[in-house]
């Protein structure tokens, strides 16, 4: 009897491989390191000569720079790679890496993503060094034991220069880059003009400048204006930036480095503001925010203020009640030369208010289109809740890959091919993924029930704007504002114009319906309200609202 004669009977059968294109990754860590010795092109060159040893063709290369290892997705070319090799139809049969530590050092989440690479993806790694590769079960163990000692070695690296960083600190130098207005000297320093042998900070002309800020805040002067008079003087600061220059310690010669495990100490620079002042401005913008006169923001006779700016400077439109019963909108910039403008109807004028309400009157639909409106504003939500139920579609695929990344973690931990430990890293992680995923799909949870009744309440809402908004308390006169107007209003004190660079799509379609209509040509108010949107529309100058 042959035995072979059985052979045509088994189920193996001897895998071919066909796709032969692979991909590079390549990386160093610091810039010093690219420039200063040959790993990458030593990376590179031994990645196409282990190509070309094993008959792989390389069709794309990702990397080529420097990239800290700190976190994975913080490194573009990585996020880049990862990218491509999810959209990419034509998928490599493996990416090649000189050094697994070249790939990640994140441990726990590099070897999650490497199984999804493997198992989900079908795209093997490759450890050009060691010929390493995951096409085997042995092989993909080796490779992700070797991702796990690149977190080791991180973690060590950091026990060791730890101590010297903290010793550092503690004697008044400061480690990072240096606060604005600040020239940062030493031996490690990046730009070769600041290079020296002991670290330097000294104040530069841009920190003399902010001196000056410190005293006119000192003075008490608003931030808006020492903002307005540094950029006279070639300063130029948001008032994000600003706000938390007045906070940070670092200009009093204070250093809070975190390595001073919530400590003080005395920093080796110059200090742009004595400690003494700065006490002093802090107290009093603690003051000013917890315990002492807060400024209250709710006018109820001034809604406008919520959304109005000055159209001759663009400060912030404030105001101010006179006699205790007259209230008046100004521009907060004292140098400003706009008038103030009086809120409700005068003898001699009319009131900023009113005119607003004008404004809202010309949303106001002629009744011969409001079912032309109505049929479009349909389309436009089912098209909405088109692009919801596509992204849902998009979540929920995304949570069925972590649920099967779930159980193949369960089936690995059950044979003893996960350590414990990255067991349960790698599982508080993949909860962790899918519960953002569920809150995302219940904030995409759109229900459009009873449509046909909802538009018509939302035509009624705009055929009756005017008396909404008067009726209405301050809270919702400001929430109808932002609703028509999301990017606000401007003001012309002079001329009484309104203008605005964006407005509800809703609205502004309503606009657009309105000005087709015959009744227009019978209110010049709306009129120009209507003809200065068109102009609008063509992105040659801002939207006006003549009242």
């Amino acid at each position: 009897m042959d035995i072979n004669y059985f052979n045509q009977f088994s189920s193996y059968k001897e895998y071919e491989q066909n796709n032969k294109d692979v991909w590079v990754y390549t990386r160093v860590s610091s810039k010093e390191q690219f420039e200063s010795n040959k790993s990458i092109e030593n990376q590179t060159s031994a990645a196409q000569s282990y190509a070309l040893s094993n008959d792989y063709h390389i069709t794309e290369t990702f990397g080529g720079t420097y990239e800290s290892a700190k976190g994975d997705f913080t490194r573009k070319e990585f996020q880049r790679l990862i990218d491509a090799v999810k959209k990419s139809r034509n998928k490599p049969y493996a990416i090649l890496i000189y050094k697994m530590s070249r790939f990640s050092r994140s441990g726990g989440f590099a070897i999650g993503l490497v199984t999804h690479l493997t198992d989900v993806l079908g795209i093997h790694l490759i450890e050009v060094s060691t010929g390493k590769t995951t096409v085997t079960e042995r092989g993909k163990h080796e490779v992700l034991e070797s991702l796990l000692y690149a977190k080791k070695e991180n973690l060590e690296r950091l026990e060791i220069t730890m101590p010297g960083m903290k010793r550092f600190v503690e004697k008044g130098n400061w480690l990072g880059t240096a606060a604005r207005g600040y020239d940062h000297y030493g031996p490690r320093v990046k730009d070769p003009r600041f290079h020296a042998p002991e670290q330097r900070i000294v104040i530069n002309e841009e920190g003399k400048i902010l001196k000056k800020a410190w005293q006119w805040k000192l003075k008490g002067e608003p931030d808006y204006l020492i903002i307005n008079k540094m950029k006279k003087l070639g300063v130029v600061m948001s008032k994000q930036a600003v706000s938390e220059m007045w906070r940070r310690p670092f200009y009093c010669g204070v250093s809070t480095h975190s390595f001073l495990g919530g400590k003080s100490t005395r920093g080796n620079w110059e200090p742009i503001v004595s400690v003494k002042d700065f006490i002093t401005i802090n107290e009093r913008l603690k003051s000013n925010s917890n315990n002492g006169y807060q400024q209250s923001k709710k006018h109820d006779g001034r809604p406008l203020q919520a959304i109005l700016t000055c159209d001759s400077c663009g400060s912030k439109i404030t105001g101010y009640k006179a006699k205790k019963k007259y209230d008046y909108y100004k521009c907060q910039n004292r140098e400003c030369k706009s008038k103030d403008m009086n809120a409700n109807d005068s003898v001699k004028r009319k009131g900023l208010n009113t005119l607003f309400r004008e404004v809202l009157d010309g949303f106001k639909l002629e009744e011969e289109v409001i079912s032309l409106v109505e049929e479009q504003m349909k389309l436009t939500v089912k098209r909405i809740d088109g692009d919801i139920s596509s992204n849902r579609q998009r979540l929920l695929n995304l949570k069925n890959e972590v649920n099967e990344k779930l159980k193949k973690l369960e089936r690995n931990s059950a044979f003893g091919d996960v350590p414990k430990d990255v067991y349960t890293e790698l599982k508080n992680e993949l909860i962790q993924e899918l519960s953002s995923y569920d809150e995302q799909l219940e904030k995409s949870n759109l229900e459009i029930s009873n449509l046909d009744r909802r538009i018509k309440d939302c035509v009624s809402l705009t055929q009756n704007l005017s008396e909404i908004w008067v009726s209405s308390d301050y809270e919702n006169k400001v929430k109808l504002q932002k609703l028509i107007f999301p990017a606000g209003l401007s003001v012309d004190s002079e001329n009484r114009l309104y203008r605005t660079k964006k407005i509800n799509s809703i609205f502004s379609y309503i606009l657009d319906t309105t000005g087709d209509s015959e009744g227009q040509k019978k209110d010049p108010l709306r009129k120009n309200l209507n003809g200065s949107l068109v102009v609008a529309g063509t992105g040659l100058e801002p939207m006006t609202f003549g009242l």
